[in-house]
């Protein structure tokens, strides 16, 4: 480390490498959807009004999450805190609106062409499932924010599976495309594991919890979609 870098605080230092991490996380999500439509594979202007909700929404987060780490790295700490709540409220219209856009898009046979249904089903059921897990844990640690910045990049994490979906060349990863997806969901926690390695000398144990929960998330997948209640679902949905 140079003389310039060791003047630099290490709590300047630390915020720096999450608000770096924030937009690496929003350029994946923006970068995918975008050029996913850029090159033609979803007609924007027939895409269902709840859609274009869904997508809002969730954009909104995206930013509202880089804007979160860019104000803890001026150490806008009573504005982080205020727009924490309005980030609640986003989240929590996530979830329904997740449920929703996935239901339809099923029912109105709209589920992007590298997935069957219950996949499609099995996957978007686990990652708000894991989001909506992760990010509770991180509200309730706000207090502790060693804990609660790291669960919160876990969260986001554990939601960008479809932009990644859309930046993989998925229908030629075949059987494998889960695991290129999440493995890349995991180079995000792993870039946060060294960063503590190379900081803290260890690992947070937040980094193990959402490293767990996303490893489990991507597993379990195809497990869930072969059960017989996914199964039912797509079938009742498609029919």
């Amino acid at each position: 480390m140079d003389a310039a870098a060791s003047t630099v605080p290490a709590s300047v230092r630390e915020n720096g490498f999450y608000l770096g991490m924030s937009v690496a996380i929003a350029a994946t999500v923006i970068g995918g959807f975008g050029s996913y439509a850029l090159r033609g594979m979803v007609d924007v202007a027939r895409v269902p009004y709840w859609v274009h909700v869904h997508g809002a929404v969730f954009v909104g987060w995206t930013l509202l999450f880089v804007m979160q780490n860019a104000f803890a790295h001026r150490g806008s700490m009573a504005l982080h805190r205020r727009m924490g709540w309005v980030a609640v409220g986003l989240a929590t219209a996530m979830v329904p609106l997740g449920i929703l856009t996935m239901s339809m898009a099923v029912v109105l046979d709209r589920v992007p062409p590298f997935f069957t249904p219950p996949i499609f089903l099995a996957l978007s059921l686990l990652e708000l499932l894991v989001f909506a897990a992760l990010l509770t844990g991180a509200i309730r640690m706000r207090r502790r924010t060693e804990w609660h910045r790291r669960l919160m990049l876990c969260a986001m994490v554990a939601i960008i599976g479809p932009a990644f979906g859309r930046i993989l060349p998925m229908p030629l990863l075949g059987p494998w495309g889960g695991l290129a997806v999440m493995s890349g969901q995991m180079l995000f926690v792993a870039a946060g594991m060294v960063h503590d390695l190379a900081t803290r000398g260890g690992v947070h144990p937040a980094y193990a919890v959402g490293a767990a929960a996303i490893l489990a998330e991507g597993l379990a997948v195809p497990v869930l979609a072969a059960t017989r209640p996914v199964l039912w679902l797509a079938s009742a949905l498609a029919g």
